[in-house]
């Protein structure tokens, strides 16, 4: 049986397709929806956090089957201009656009502060030990891809990809409520998350054929 909802992504780069879907597909179980009622696909994950880009997307978008997601997730970094704004950013160019439901995952200033949130679930995802002091608020370039590379320093592994291949890990070990607490941009993408899956939940649950 086909899955009763399809969730699309629209991603900036491969530090955010490692952690935003898996922490989606988190919350959803969480709700009570398993992977037989959710269809994810990331649909763009390359080539920075052009909101060009993702405008194009959208015109795209109304030309292909792509538009018949039930919720389309957009993740861009909020390079310092705060996450309420890059999430206005997005959901302004949205209006007009084919997808009804459009929900923002906005890392300000980069992705890589939201795998630092929980040192714990990132030292487990690893299988090793990181000692890290509190990772500090500051906007600067390529600050929080240092940390992140640097947390592996005294272990027994050397990323490749600096850390960002132990997303999926990261996402399932997080202590979302004590990370959200941390990170207002993480807050917001999970309670929209959250808040959506619900409505979906009920929806299905009136439904025993799943259809939407």
């Amino acid at each position: 049986m086909a899955a009763s909802l399809s969730v699309a992504f629209f991603l900036e780069d491969i530090g955010q397709e490692a952690i935003i879907p898996p922490l989606f597909k988190r919350v959803a179980v969480e709700e009570g929806l398993g992977s037989d009622q959710l269809e994810c696909q990331v649909l763009h994950s390359r080539g920075g956090g052009s909101l060009a880009a993702y405008a194009k997307f959208l015109k795209d978008a109304k030309k292909s089957r792509l538009a018949s997601a039930n919720l389309l997730i957009v993740g861009s970094d909020g390079n310092c201009k705060g996450f309420a704004t890059r999430r206005e950013q997005i959901l302004k160019k949205a209006i007009g656009s084919p997808f009804t439901e459009v929900i923002a995952a906005v890392p300000d200033p980069h992705v890589e502060r939201w795998y630092l949130l929980d040192i714990a679930a990132l030292a487990n995802a690893a299988g090793v030990h990181i000692a890290l002091p509190p990772v500090p608020e500051k906007c600067e370039k390529d600050l929080y891809k240092n940390i992140l590379r640097h947390a592996f320093d005294n272990t027994e592994v050397t990323p490749p990809l600096g850390g960002i291949e132990y997303g999926e890990r990261v996402a399932e070990g997080m202590n979302l409520y004590s990370a959200a607490k941390q990170d207002h941009g993480l807050a917001d993408f999970l309670d929209r998350a959250r808040a959506w899956l619900k409505q979906q939940h009920v929806i299905l649950a009136g439904d025993p054929e799943g259809s939407t």
